[in-house]
C-alpha cells in the first residue's frame, strides 16, 4: 500500500491529542492529584530535636548553608515537625514523616529542597509567623 502524504492541517488535527498528553505528562505528580498543595503532618506533642544530626555528626558534609539548615531544625522542632518537605520526600508515599525527619538523616546535606525550606522556615519564625502562616508560605512557593 503506497504512503499517502497529508496536509499540514490534517497533521495538526491528528497530532493535537498527542501534544496535549505530552504537555500534561510534564506536570508534577503532586500537582496532578491535588493542586491545593502539600499534605502537612500534624506536629507531634512534645517533639524534640534530640535526633537532629549535630555538626559533629555531619563532619565534612557540613557546609555553611547545610549547618544553618540543621541548626534551624534543632531550634524549631515543633514547626519542622508540622511541615511537609519541598523535595517531596514526605507524605503517604514518602520516606520521611515531616521536614524534621529529613534533618534526622543525611538527606539535607545534598538536597536543595530541604535546605531552602529550612532557611525559609527559619526566616519566617524569626518574623514571628505561626505554623499555619509558614505552611501557607511553603505551599505558595513550592506547592
Amino acid at each position: 500500500m503506497p504512503e499517502r502524504a497529508i496536509d499540514r492541517r490534517t497533521f495538526l488535527r491528528r497530532s493535537s491529542g498527542l501534544m496535549a498528553v505530552t504537555a500534561f505528562d510534564r506536570i508534577p505528580l503532586h500537582a496532578r492529584k491535588d493542586p491545593s498543595r502539600f499534605e502537612h503532618p500534624d506536629p507531634r506533642p512534645d517533639v524534640t530535636a534530640e535526633h537532629v544530626l549535630t555538626a559533629e555528626a555531619l563532619g565534612t558534609l557540613g557546609k555553611e548553608k547545610v549547618l544553618a539548615s540543621y541548626d534551624a531544625a534543632r531550634t524549631n522542632p515543633e514547626i519542622f515537625d508540622g511541615l511537609a518537605c519541598a523535595c517531596g520526600c514526605t507524605g503517604k508515599h514518602g520516606t520521611h514523616r515531616s521536614l524534621l525527619s529529613c534533618f534526622e538523616s543525611l538527606q539535607p546535606t545534598g538536597c536543595w529542597g530541604c535546605q531552602e525550606e529550612a532557611q525559609l522556615v527559619a526566616q519566617l519564625v524569626k518574623d514571628g509567623k505561626s505554623l499555619a502562616e509558614i505552611r501557607t508560605a511553603i505551599d505558595k512557593k513550592w506547592g
